[in-house]
């Protein structure tokens, strides 16, 4: 049974395929944006300059940066229930688009703050009609007309819940087409008429019917679908067809120019990461004083994990040792003229993975005379 947003966005899609206009203007995530590296755009009223187009594989470093600790300035709505889809400072590579949400190239591109780019300052790209303010290389654009999430630059890295609920979609979202749309893609409903969309995914981690906790990793960001690069599309909808909101409200002069929202989303008013243990090692090997080559090896976390430890020997090759559910220890018993090096790995109740090595550890040789 397809999914309420699936047949939205597929509706979308045929719709635009009728105008005419380009198929590879037309991705869920990421209408064929290819970003530039820019930190911020030419301000609105500055001449548009001269476009390049140009490629690289990722959008990484560029547009503001989303780091966790930002104050949007608006007070959480009384429905507030979301924390950030990821962990770690990662850049905005595009954004709700308060002008009209919908796909549609108004020439306009409203961000949540009142901030307006327009095709006639700023952009756009020759090569792109959507996208609207101009980097500060005159190579591109930032942003594109009627997006209707907001797309962040995580390159192959975990993907969080943005809040508790069911899952109900993890799979590609137009099934049997994998460079349609936004590919591989999860959906929670969140049990307050939302859902929350994760779009582009390279590795799904849950499958349909299952609950997931805040924080919870639940797949890995990707290309898949219509992406020119790895990164994950992020969209909060209504259920039953009722339409995209943004999930940062509206802080800007005036009244918002989409008048669907349903204001700050975040809890506490900010976006923030979600509160949770992760794991992260801590691995000490010592060897034994009166017997050198026994080594006692200790690992643990301050997050309860599942570990896994190794051994890697001076050729380099990396051996399974020992495993455990928690902190734990063992004994290692080496040989004489050998060094030795332990790493642990830990992976949390939700999904989330850490490391940690020892010190290298040789066994010396006996002298001659030495008590044992």
């Amino acid at each position: 049974m397809i999914s309420v947003l699936k047949a939205m966005r597929v509706f979308a899609f045929l719709v635009s395929l009728a105008t005419l206009l380009s198929f590879a203007l037309f991705a869920h995530g990421l209408l064929f944006a290819l970003p530039a590296q820019a930190h911020s755009a030419l301000p609105p009223g500055h001449a548009p300059g001269k476009y390049e187009r140009w490629s690289y594989p990722n959008q990484i470093s560029y547009g503001p940066l989303e780091e966790g600790t930002g104050n949007v300035h608006e007070a959480a709505s009384p429905g507030a229930f979301m924390t950030l889809p990821f962990m770690g400072a990662h850049y905005i590579t595009s954004i709700f688009d308060h002008c009209g949400p919908n796909y549609n190239v108004s020439g306009r591109i409203c961000r949540y703050d009142g901030v307006v780019a327009s095709a006639r300052v700023g952009g756009p790209d020759p090569g792109f009609g959507a996208g609207y303010a101009q980097t500060p290389g005159l190579q591109d654009y930032l942003y594109y007309s009627g997006h209707d999430g907001y797309d962040y630059g995580l390159y192959y890295e975990p993907v969080a819940a943005a809040a508790p609920g069911r899952v109900i979609l993890a799979n590609w979202l137009v099934p049997g087409c994998h460079t349609c749309l936004s590919g591989q893609t999860v959906e929670i409903d969140h049990g307050n008429g939302l859902v929350t969309f994760y779009g582009h995914l390279s590795h799904i981690g849950v499958a349909k019917g299952q609950y997931v906790s805040r924080g919870q990793v639940i797949g890995i960001s990707g290309s898949t679908g219509t992406a020119t690069g790895p990164h994950l599309h992020f969209g909060v909808y209504r259920l039953n067809g009722g339409g995209p909101v943004d999930p940062y409200g509206w802080s800007g002069g005036g009244a918002d120019p989409y008048s669907r929202d349903l204001g700050d989303l975040w809890i506490g008013g900010s976006p923030r990461f979600a509160s949770i243990p992760m794991p992260t090692v801590t691995l000490t090997a010592t060897s034994t004083p009166d017997n050198p080559s026994t080594i006692h090896v200790v690992w643990k976390s301050p997050a309860s994990a599942r570990f896994t430890v190794y051994f890697v020997t001076e050729d380099g090759v990396q051996h399974s040792w020992r495993s455990s559910q928690g902190n734990s220890s063992a004994t290692f018993q080496g040989k004489v003229g050998q060094t030795y090096w332990f790493w642990a790995s830990a992976t949390s109740s939700l999904g989330w993975t850490g490391g940690g090595g020892s010190d290298v550890i040789l066994v010396p040789h006996l002298v001659h005379g030495e008590a044992n």
